[in-house]
């Protein structure tokens, strides 16, 4: 653990110190830390873990010796009280919120368990921030407003699914329960192939027989394949949550023309606040493609799609014919490690004790351009506000705009 400044050291001393904190940090183990017994403790070790762990430090604004510095002796005051204490446990709970509300990951999430008064105490920085955005909707009226607007086209027409029970039966797949996925997939104005997605989990039920999440997805990839007279795909991402990379050939593979670079990732490659990898290339490449479509593609996104939502339109902008249309997305551009992934194995991510856990991504996403877009977002092409009073009526703003683009190729 990091010790105190002795209070007898010379002020310049005490600031040589505090400059050297991020060249020497002690390799401790965030994940095995069992013995914390008050808050100067669980301080520490949150702490330390960040510290190791954190792999935005370089474009992160926050000032982490600083931040030790200054909670250091708050927690240390209250590390007298154990954790039996209501009020002081309150107390320490609001000091975390305000030490981690300005760091940029957008994954990230930090729950802290208190059994002694069976409370537990949740933060997540980014999503504070999203949801102050001017105009935000929530994730879930978002999702219901997308089915009842498909539900309004579909009898008005416009919106036309197999006769396998794919897509309307997918739709009312428990809708209440945000983590469950809701799909559907259909024809628009009889020639755009559509494709909604509330996350990513086509792997997961990609080839499970009689799976109406499969019979989507298959419904999907038929339309690419032969569709006659097909102009244009729209992949709907509006409050995605994100999921599995795996999902990006079997949504995107029979759309990429060729191997095409479409961002960057960096991980950490030591313990110090500061090691990381070099950038490494990501690519997509073509995967079960029947045909060559040289068709505009638009991916619709919101200010909850996050994660492989942002991975996804970060790959439709290099398309020669690709447009993102909506709002800036969440701002959370990430891989994850499972927790039971090694600590010595990824140097950065995930790390939970008895105390603490740190939902935290492994590495840095850079887009081609050079631009890191972590805690901001990723800007649409064309900025179109979500109306879910008009999506309830049948008139998608965001929708009609992207079936513009395919018309108009503008």
């Amino acid at each position: 653990m990091r010790t105190l400044n002795f209070i007898l050291l010379a002020s310049a001393c005490i600031l040589a110190l505090a400059g050297c904190r991020k060249e020497m940090p002690q390799m401790q183990n965030p994940r095995t830390d069992e013995n914390i017994y008050d808050w100067s403790q669980l301080f520490e070790s949150f702490w330390n873990g960040m510290n190791y762990n954190y792999v935005f430090w370089d474009i992160d604004p926050t000032d982490w010796d600083a931040v030790y510095d200054e909670y250091q002796p708050k927690f240390e005051e209250l590390g007298k009280f154990g954790f039996m204490d209501e009020e002081v446990n309150n107390t320490a709970a609001d000091m975390f919120y305000e030490l981690t509300k300005d760091l940029v990951d957008g994954h990230l999430s930090i729950t802290i368990k208190i059994p002694e008064t069976d409370t537990s105490y949740m933060y997540s920085p980014n999503e504070e921030r999203v949801s102050v955005r001017p105009g935000y909707t929530d994730r879930s009226l978002m999702i219901n407003s997308v089915i009842i607007m498909l539900n309004r086209l579909s009898n008005a027409g416009r919106f036309d699914v197999k006769d396998n029970g794919s897509s309307r039966n997918s739709l009312l797949m428990r809708l209440n329960d945000e983590r469950s996925c809701v799909m559907a997939s259909g024809i628009l104005d009889q020639d755009i192939a559509y494709m909604f997605m509330s996350s990513f989990k086509i792997s997961m039920h990609y080839g499970i027989e009689n799976d109406p999440l499969d019979a989507v997805v298959r419904a999907y990839h038929s339309y690419l394949d032969s569709w006659p007279d097909l102009k244009g795909v729209i992949i709907d991402l509006r409050g995605n949550s994100g999921g599995a990379l795996s999902d990006l050939p079997l949504l995107m593979g029979r759309l990429v023309p060729e191997k095409m670079l479409f961002c960057y990732l960096r991980d950490k490659n030591g313990i110090g606040r500061y090691d990381y990898t070099p950038w490494v290339p990501e690519y997509a490449e073509p995967y079960g493609k029947t045909r060559d479509l040289d068709v505009p593609v638009a991916v619709l996104v919101d200010m909850n799609s996050v994660s492989m939502a942002e991975f996804t339109p970060l790959l439709v902008k290099e398309l020669p014919k690709g447009c993102v249309i909506g709002e800036q997305t969440w701002g959370g551009i990430g891989t994850l490690v499972s927790e039971n992934s090694a600590f010595d194995q990824y140097l950065g991510g995930y790390f939970e004790n008895s105390r603490v856990t740190a939902y935290t991504t492994k590495n840095v996403a850079m887009d081609v351009h050079g631009v890191i877009h972590e805690g901001k977002g990723i800007e649409p092409d064309i900025h179109v506000a979500t109306d879910t009073d008009g999506m309830a009526a049948g008139n998608d703003p965001q929708l009609e705009r992207a079936i513009e683009f395919i018309r108009n190729g503008k």
